[in-house]
């Protein structure tokens, strides 16, 4: 295949603790390790004089960021709020031109209207369906894939394709007007380097300093009610037995408090917080647990429509632990009943708690679904991932 010259443009500053920045920098990293050049514009970057080597030390890349990855800043902060990000959304395509750049890519939905104004080839990302179904979305549709359909019959194709990140989001965009052979289902991975070392429970724990008389049920990820976490509550209340050990409540605001009110509530002195950690570090727990975790309810999906996958399922297989989770359309795409997880249905937390003791008690049962989780994990690997983009950008680009 043919380098490609890609720009891709996010409105984060750089590290930054939001999981969106995770999943670019490893799927970048991994593109430009292909032999392609990405130059990363973003509002601002952090870590001083040796920000290359802060940012690979904060997403947890041992082998550094490859040359061919570069970071262009357009300033020195990173306003999160809606203005600043939409000012960057407006300047950061303006980077990009047909004869320095193939292809635009950004899971920003104005940056990405930018670059189609702009005539550049672009690629749209997103988890979210709601982009191609929400009625407020509308006129983005318009200025995107509408507009794109119209300058299609010129023989110009400046909407290159879409990249979803599950097939229940892909289906959505076809069914909003893109073309199926311009959607591409990329689910997400995990980096088999921040699995390293590989520990028994009984190491991981003495590692954390978690009890070794207790089963564990470890969930790993973003905190609160859009996240589903007072579903683990509710579920730590129903068995006692256990120690809950939610991983990554954030330090600076009051995510702590809100869970422990939950709990407090709900009658669950089995529920321990632990504050976010660093990258490296998820896998100790993830090693620890008995059980992982994900939110057994829907909600997260139907009720607040902003988490779609999660990214955590993918850690969550490499680890090799049984899983417990929700039987949505989602998670189904990826887990399998009885093969590579235990999936009840969402909101029944009488039946999440059964499954729960079931797969504390089978032994049989827990390693079977263990095993298969492991090995179910590694067509999910970054790597993996950048291949089956950079195939598709080549593919599209040709045509």
């Amino acid at each position: 295949m043919t380098s490609l010259r890609i720009g891709y443009t996010c409105h984060n500053a750089f590290p930054s603790t939001d999981t969106n920045t995770q999943q670019i920098v490893w799927t970048t990293a991994e593109v430009a390790r292909l032999g392609h050049s990405v130059d990363l514009v973003v509002p601002a970057l952090r870590g001083g004089p040796d920000t290359r080597q802060s940012i690979a030390r904060h997403y947890g890349m041992p082998e550094g960021l490859p040359d061919r990855l570069r970071f262009v800043a357009l300033g020195d902060s990173g306003g999160t709020s809606h203005l600043s990000r939409a000012w960057f959304d407006l300047r950061a395509s303006r980077q990009f031109n047909r004869r320095t750049h193939d292809v635009v890519w950004t899971r920003d939905p104005l940056a990405f209207a930018v670059a189609l104004q702009w005539r550049v080839p672009a690629v749209f990302e997103t988890y979210r369906p709601d982009f191609a179904t929400g009625l407020s979305f509308a006129p983005w549709r318009t200025a995107t894939i509408g507009h794109s359909r119209r300058i299609a019959w010129l023989g110009e194709r400046r909407l290159l394709g879409v990249i979803a990140h599950s097939k229940l989001t892909a289906d959505a965009f076809i069914q909003a007007g893109v073309p199926a052979e311009r959607v591409l289902v990329a689910h997400n991975g995990f980096a088999p380097s921040l699995m390293n070392p590989v520990l028994s429970g009984r190491d991981a724990r003495l590692a954390l300093g978690l009890p070794l008389d207790v089963p564990l049920v470890v969930y790993a990820g973003h905190v609160g009610a859009e996240k589903g976490t007072d579903a683990l509550v509710s579920l730590a209340a129903r068995v006692p037995e256990v120690r809950m050990v939610i991983v990554g409540a954030s330090v600076e605001g009051s995510e702590q408090q809100w869970v422990h009110k939950q709990a407090e509530r709900a009658g669950a002195r089995n529920v321990q917080v632990v504050p976010r950690v660093d990258l490296r570090e998820v896998a100790l727990y993830l090693y620890a647990a008995d059980c992982l975790v994900i939110p057994p309810t829907d909600e997260p999906l139907t009720r607040y429509g902003r988490t779609v996958l999660p990214m955590k399922v993918f850690p969550y297989l490499a680890a090799g632990r049984p899983i417990l989770g929700a039987a949505t359309p989602d998670l189904e795409e990826v887990l399998t009943n009885g093969r590579t997880a235990m999936l009840v249905p969402p909101g029944d937390t009488a039946a999440a708690a059964s499954a729960l003791r079931t797969l504390l008690t089978d032994t049989a049962l827990a390693a079977s679904l263990a095993s298969a989780a492991a090995e179910h994990a590694r067509q999910y690997t970054w790597d993996g991932r950048a291949r089956r983009i950079t195939r598709a950008l080549g593919e599209w680009l040709q045509a």
